[in-house]
């Protein structure tokens, strides 16, 4: 008790004064955990963890609980009654997977594999080990990660595969070196270097370790794998005195599991130094313990040993039936190995695959990385080419198949007699070349976008190009959309001069403002007419009247419907049309402009009338001194009710 601080005995003789139970359980459990670790009397450890779980039941706040099950589970698994301690180490488990503390969780789960592995059980112990890796390893800590690993080397030592033990030990060392983990550790690993008869190795580890500092239960520890190195080679009288004195400590400390690894130590130190009495002595002993906790793997040794022994005096008797039971116990643990050995492959096939699923996920992510950088700018290039180029072949097929159409009906409506018939067949051309007309509109204006984009190219406007671009195909897919109807809503139309807009204000650096404006008797989500049809209007407003323009210009757009004829007003404070026309002639590129005139043919069609007649008049605006102001365009439409079906239009 000398070990356990000072404060841990103060909280709980100040928790039994105040009748605060649950301080006194912790406080308890506390003292069963110090007195396993640091004092090493495991008998007394359960004592207090058990008086712990007493206080824990009187009271409704199980917080710390898992304490308790700790130290109980660990000081039974100490005096080697294994169901026991996984008993106990399960009830710390289920709590610290309620409370949601993985890393709590995943250190019982290793004390319950390391129970396992105790009672021979390599199986399961195998099982469990792979649990906790593959939670710690998802939990992304590596300290933890590591930890496993060590765990599973030392299970590969129980089985005797001594290439997978020095495998994972390099894993769970790291970028360590062996003498700078733990001592139990670095003692497990210098036994596995004697096992593998690399002598001086193990050698140079058991010299790293501090014996003068070291606390009673790492030195018994200590004592015994030192010695199992020179029992290992043979050198029974220096390994003796090693045993001798961890004995010492074993039979104090009440720690089993050490004690029965002691006991045979001794017997077989003794029986090569040919002090066969002595040999009796302890191996009788080692049986006994080793019976009494049901640890196979220590009952066939001290078979073994002891059948050796009674045929070394001719007592063949006793021999035979020591030899008996060391041939029934040696094919049961024999039997527990493989099935460790085959829980060990199928382990470390699960392992390879993750690792190289892993390695593959790392190699894809870094060839994807790599190759976005360097190719990002050109894929995009690619891709719009790619869709440009489409979108015009499609419009060219498109065309030649309403010229190929166009030309069938009329051979149709020649043939067909009945002027009923030929009504029909000619209102279905007039669809058709209206059809045509506007697909031949819909490059016009690529073509016009197109020169937009590669000016923002030429000009080294990434960004501006990139804004562009995206309005550019957000309004394509709005055409492609309607590309199939004649007419479209007033709202749709809306929306389409308002992205044309929004990328002829980004071509131009935002030179100009705009607003439309609809009337309160304006339903533009019922008014219908045909796509496109303000567009050419708006682009003459903005390349003819405000581009030349020093100051800031504006557009307004202004929709009133009266009797159900739409007026819509376009109008700009522009350099006029004079002007422009001047500058036109001055200009070396000149472009002559289809758009006014491929609409007027448009409207023509869908009204029947006269195309030299048109349904717009251009005024010029003037201030009081005579200078353009401006131009204003009028529009009279008339427009339908939406009815669900495509509907004439006249003006």
């Amino acid at each position: 008790m000398d070990s356990i601080p000072y404060e841990t005995t103060q909280a709980m003789e100040a928790s039994e004064r105040l009748g605060y139970t649950h301080g006194k359980a912790v406080a308890l459990a506390i003292q069963a955990i110090m007195m396993n670790m640091h004092v090493n009397d495991f008998i007394r450890a359960e004592q207090l963890a058990r008086q712990s779980l007493d206080a824990f039941g009187q009271t409704g706040n199980q917080d710390e609980i898992i304490c308790a099950y700790y130290a109980v589970g660990f000081s039974l698994f100490a005096q080697s009654r294994y169901d026991e301690a996984l008993y106990y180490y399960k009830k710390a488990c289920q709590d610290a997977y309620r409370s949601g503390n993985r890393v709590e969780e995943i250190y019982m789960l290793s004390l319950q594999g390391e129970a396992y592995r105790e009672r021979g059980d390599y199986e399961k112990a195998f099982d469990i080990q792979r649990q906790c890796i593959q939670v710690a390893e998802s939990l992304d800590h590596p300290e933890l990660v590591r930890g496993e690993y060590l765990y599973l080397a030392e299970l590969f030592v129980q089985i005797e595969d001594y290439g997978s033990a020095e495998k994972y030990f390099r894993i769970g060392f790291g970028t360590g070196k062996p003498e700078q983990t733990n001592s139990w550790d670095m003692m497990v690993y210098a036994e596995l270097l004697t096992r593998q008869r690399k002598y001086d190795s193990a050698l140079y580890y058991y010299g790293r370790f501090d014996s003068a500092d070291a606390g009673p239960g790492s030195l018994k520890t200590y004592l015994v794998s030192k010695g199992e190195y020179y029992l290992f080679r043979g050198d029974y009288a220096t390994a003796l005195p090693y045993f001798i004195n961890s004995l010492d400590y074993q039979r104090r400390l009440n720690d089993r599991n050490q004690l029965m690894r002691c006991l045979g130590d001794l017997s077989k130190s003794y029986a090569g130094l040919g002090q066969n009495a002595a040999a009796f002595r302890y191996a009788r002993e080692g049986l006994s313990l080793a019976g009494a906790v049901h640890a196979r793997q220590n009952i066939r040794d001290a078979c073994q040993l002891l059948s050796i022994l009674y045929d070394r005096e001719g007592r063949t008797d006793s021999a035979y039936f020591y030899f008996r039971r060391y041939i029934l116990l040696k094919d049961s643990v024999l039997n527990d190995q493989l099935k460790g050995k085959f829980a060990s492959y199928g382990f470390e096939q699960q392992i390879r695959l993750l690792n190289q699923e892993k390695q593959l996920e790392e190699s894809c992510i870094r060839e994807e990385m790599l190759t976005k950088r360097l190719l990002i700018a050109g894929i995009a290039v690619l891709l719009l080419l790619g869709v440009i180029y489409f979108w015009i072949v499609r419009l060219k097929r498109r065309n030649e198949e309403y010229r190929r159409k166009r030309a069938e009906n009329e051979l149709e409506i020649q043939r067909l007699e009945g002027e009923r018939a030929k009504a029909a067949l000619l209102q279905r051309a007039k669809e058709l070349e209206v059809q045509a007309l506007r697909s031949q509109m819909n490059p016009h204006f690529v073509f016009n976008c197109l020169n937009a984009i590669n000016r923002f190219i030429l000009s080294h406007e990434a960004e501006a190009a990139s804004d562009y671009l995206t309005k550019f195909s957000r309004l394509m897919r709005m055409i492609m959309n309607h590309s199939r109807h004649s007419i479209v809503t007033l709202a749709e139309e809306t929306e389409m001069l308002r992205l044309y807009l929004d990328m002829e204000r980004l071509r131009f650096k935002d030179a100009f403002d705009y607003r439309i404006d609809a009337g309160a008797d304006v339903d533009a989500g019922e008014l219908l007419i045909p796509p496109l049809l303000l567009q050419p209007f708006v682009e003459n407003a903005v390349w003819h009247g405000l581009m030349h323009k020093e100051e800031r210009g504006w557009l307004s757009i202004t929709m009133e419907v009266h009797d159900q004829v739409l007026s819509c007003i376009i109008r700009d404070n522009g350099i006029g049309r004079r002007r422009a026309a001047l500058l036109k002639s001055k200009s070396v590129e000149k472009h002559k402009s289809m758009g006014l005139q491929i609409t007027a043919e448009r409207m023509a069609l869908l009204t029947g009338t006269d195309p030299k007649e048109p349904f717009f008049t251009i005024e010029d605006l003037y201030d009081e001194h005579g200078n353009a102001v401006g131009t204003q365009v009028t529009l009279t439409i008339r427009v339908h009710q939406h009815t669900g079906k495509p509907v004439g239009i006249t003006s």
